[in-house]
């Protein structure tokens, strides 16, 4: 399937998140940065054998469905506090023909826990909130994603905390790597909203674990 293709497959069949919480600053994945991030896993050769794929804030899944449509053998645990949104991801793998190598876990994701995962994931995908509204929220998936022992972890993170956020990925012993910089949109979708789409500056990030 050709990238464009597969973008546009993932909006007709992908939901956006519905009613999104403010709280858990909820937005929906941009398919086409979810292409992105699924085609460079693929080309560095992640998706080649049967691996498990942790999408961490999973929301409607849009990070993981491209990963199972670009690959025959991963399995997709996807971890997400908002439970209603478990039916929308798991209707649209069904559409997609993919739903026998998706788990969906309704999980709330503290500091410093640790994922519910019976083998280590060769994959972590995550697009954590922002931290406008609560500071440190984008800290806790991507940590929650680091202690996985991951050999990758993919995250779209709000631009200017790069060199935060690679501090404390090196203490775990993970190097990062800045992939690309993209606008974010985020659709008005409550009262407080002035315009329909607010644009974000997000850098996408790849976290290698370092050997030894």
């Amino acid at each position: 399937m050709k990238v464009s293709e597969l973008v546009k497959t993932l909006s007709r069949k992908v939901p956006e998140i519905p009613s999104p919480s403010l709280g858990l600053e909820q937005y929906t994945t941009p398919p086409e940065i979810a292409v992105e991030v699924a085609v460079h896993a693929m080309l560095s050769g992640l998706l080649d054998n049967d691996g498990l794929v942790l999408d961490i804030g999973a929301g409607t899944c849009m990070l993981s469905l491209p990963v199972l449509l670009l690959s025959d053998s991963v399995f997709v645990v996807a971890v997400e506090a908002d439970v209603r949104l478990g039916s929308l991801c798991l209707n649209a793998s069904k559409e997609l023909g993919v739903h026998d190598r998706v788990l969906y876990v309704g999980q709330v994701i503290g500091t410093g826990m640790d994922p519910p995962l019976y083998r280590r994931p060769v994959l972590v995908l995550t697009n954590p909130p922002f931290g406008v509204w609560r500071k440190g929220a984008d800290w806790e998936l991507l940590g929650y994603g680091l202690r996985s022992g991951a050999s990758r972890v993919y995250a779209i993170l709000k631009s200017g905390n790069m060199s935060i956020h690679a501090r404390r990925a090196k203490a775990m012993g993970y190097k990062a790597r800045l992939l690309w910089k993209r606008r974010f949109p985020i659709k008005a979708s409550m009262e407080r909203h002035r315009s329909r789409v607010r644009w974000i500056d997000v850098d996408v990030i790849a976290f290698d674990r370092e050997k030894g």
